[in-house]
Formats: C-alpha cells, structure tokens, sequence
C-alpha cells in the first residue's frame, strides 16, 4: 500500500516549480482558441484524482512547464488547478496517515551496494503541504469552484464562442448618438431667450403675462 500511494505524492520538484500568487496575477499570451484544452481538462481530472502535479501531468501527456505556463496565462485553468488540489486532499490525507503509521522504506548503500533497507518516518513534508491547501481552500473563492468543479470542467472542455460583430446595427447606434446632446457645443444664453422659450410652451408666457 505504501509504495502505491507513494506514487501519487506530490513532491519537492512540484512544489519549487510552482509559481506564486504574485507572478499569476497578469493574464495574457495565450489565446482562448489556442488552449490545448482537452489535454487541460485530462490534467485538472488526474490532479483532482491524485493531488500530484507531476503524475497528473504525465497523464494529460504534458510538461509541467509548459502546464505552469498555461495556469499563469489563462484564469479559468489556475482557478479549476487549486479546486482540485483541494478535492484530492483526502488522497494526501490517506498518503499522510499511511506514512505516519508505517514510515516510508528507504535503501541503504554502503560502497556503491545495497546493502540493507530501513524506516524513516518524516510527515514534515505532507503537514506542510497540507497546510497550504488549508490557505488555499480560504482564499480566490477556490471553495466556489471546487462545488462547481464538474460545470467549470466541463466549459474548460468547450471551444470559445466567435462573436460576430454586426456593422449596420453598429452603424445605426451611431446615428443615434447624433441626436444626443452634445455636452461640448457651444450654446450662448439668447439660444434660450424667453421669446423662443414662450413658443416652446404656451403655459410659460401666459404665467409671464401673469395669467
């Protein structure tokens, strides 16, 4: 059991290829129709199954650079990335608990030979880990996505929706805006004399005359 949970841990490698918040914040590069976004889709389920960056990838059949790359460039994908690290925490909780109780098998070597094998107990690395999704869980609205993790997933999959832009209905809003006032024209105070405004409204030149 050991050795098979083993193979979906995260490790070291995936967590200092990570880029932070800071660095993910600008979204650009990438456009919509040049996502790979069936190999993207495949990524989120695996990470979502496993919570190992480096196993989900090799799923999806992509690097990991190239994966941390898209998840900088394209919202949706970094948002679903975090969802599903947070529904894989029971997997790394399981990892966690197995390696507490049991302790992970190390080889030993002496002059280039195995010589025995031993049992090191280290969970720092998990409990780290584990902390962190707590942070994530918290923060970006993540616990959102993750309930709606399915549907996101789903859009993800789809192509963008071409919008085509109609010139004649363009053309006719502009002909609106022509008959809106203009706040920069000039006007001079005998453009509203009260002559022009008694034809305007026979009720005002009748209060004038004061009838």
């Amino acid at each position: 059991m050991s050795d098979q949970l083993s193979e979906n841990l995260p490790t070291s490698a995936d967590s200092a290829a990570a880029p932070d918040d800071a660095r993910a914040l600008v979204d650009g590069g990438v456009l919509p129709d040049a996502l790979p976004r069936e190999g993207m889709a495949t990524f989120i389920e695996a990470l979502a199954q496993w919570g190992n960056v480096r196993a989900a990838a090799l799923q999806a059949g992509m690097s990991r650079a190239h994966l941390y790359r898209l998840r900088r460039a394209c919202a949706e994908f970094r948002q679903l990335w975090d969802a599903a690290l947070v529904l894989a925490r029971p997997q790394v909780e399981e990892v966690l608990a197995d390696r507490a109780l049991n302790g992970v098998q190390e080889v030993v070597f002496y002059h280039g030979e195995e010589v025995a094998t031993r049992t090191r107990f280290d969970t720092r690395l998990l409990l780290a880990h584990l902390a962190r999704l707590d942070r994530v869980e918290k923060t970006g609205g993540t616990f959102g996505v993750a309930a709606e993790f399915d549907e996101r997933l789903a859009r993800l999959r789809e192509p963008p929706v071409a919008v085509e832009w109609d010139d004649a209905e363009a053309d006719d809003e502009d002909d609106d805006d022509d008959l809106l006032w203009d706040e920069d024209d000039d006007y001079d105070d005998e453009d509203f004399d009260d002559g022009e405004a008694a034809d305007t409204d026979p009720g005002i030149a009748e209060r004038a005359a004061g009838g």
